[in-house]
């Protein structure tokens, strides 16, 4: 956290850390302690960075450990996907909806 609080105080380009934020959250390794800063612009986020860094995370910062197991989905929305799909693969697959309501209790607290 140090050393992306170092980067961006210096930057200056929304898109520069537009990028940032895209190769961390895929191109980095998957290590167990995870963090998000939630900003609506530069200013934010280098206050988000600064704050896990200093280990005094505001409220715009989200942090967590890895569970064991993975799992992901997507719906791509290129017109493959149809109205009730979710619903459908819920009702039809225990390991889907098991998961998904694993997803859902997680964000809960952040709507």
């Amino acid at each position: 956290a140090g050393r992306l609080e170092s980067w961006a105080a210096g930057t200056k380009s929304p898109a520069g850390l537009l990028d940032t934020a895209y190769s961390l959250a895929t191109t980095r390794s998957a290590l167990e302690s995870r963090a998000v800063v939630v900003a609506a612009d530069d200013e934010g986020f280098v206050g988000g960075v600064q704050g896990l860094a200093s280990g005094n995370p505001g409220a715009t910062v989200v942090r967590g450990s890895a569970a064991g197991g993975r799992f992901a989905f997507l719906f791509s929305g290129q017109v493959s996907q149809r109205l009730g799909m979710g619903a459908e693969l819920y009702e039809t697959y225990p390991a889907f909806a098991e998961a998904m309501d694993a997803v859902c209790a997680e964000l809960d607290q952040y709507l």
